[in-house]
């Protein structure tokens, strides 16, 4: 099963990662359907290139051609993965009971001593 690492963590089909960078993001291709910033993505296959596929998001076959015009490949448009970051899971938060006393007023009470009398 292929694996690419990714911040440090291994990713693999199934992982979940968050999308972080759109900047440029197939800005000369219309018709691509583009992941959300900041949305978490489940990884559902690998591109040529290390790119990612997702689930949710479904191009269509398309025909990709070199600056010179020459066909190059025909493929679903995937997403580079450094455009991505390790989605971490929530971690289960652990539950404190906090119990709220009452008002507490503090005071001295100083004991005066009698005086004796001769």
């Amino acid at each position: 099963m292929k694996t690419i690492i990714l911040h440090g963590q291994e990713i693999r089909i199934g992982s979940c990662v968050r999308f972080v960078n759109d900047s440029n993001l197939y800005t000369r291709v219309e018709g691509v359907i583009k992941p959300i910033l900041g949305q978490v993505y489940v990884v559902r296959g690998f591109t040529d290139l290390n790119g990612f596929y997702l689930e949710g998001i479904n191009n269509m076959i398309f025909n990709w051609y070199s600056t010179q015009g020459k066909l190059e490949s025909i493929a679903e448009p995937g997403f580079a993965n450094w455009r991505f970051e390790p989605a971490q899971p929530l971690r289960k938060k652990k539950i404190v009971k906090i119990e709220i006393l009452p008002i507490v007023e503090e005071r001295l009470d100083v004991e005066v001593p009698a005086k004796e009398s001769n």
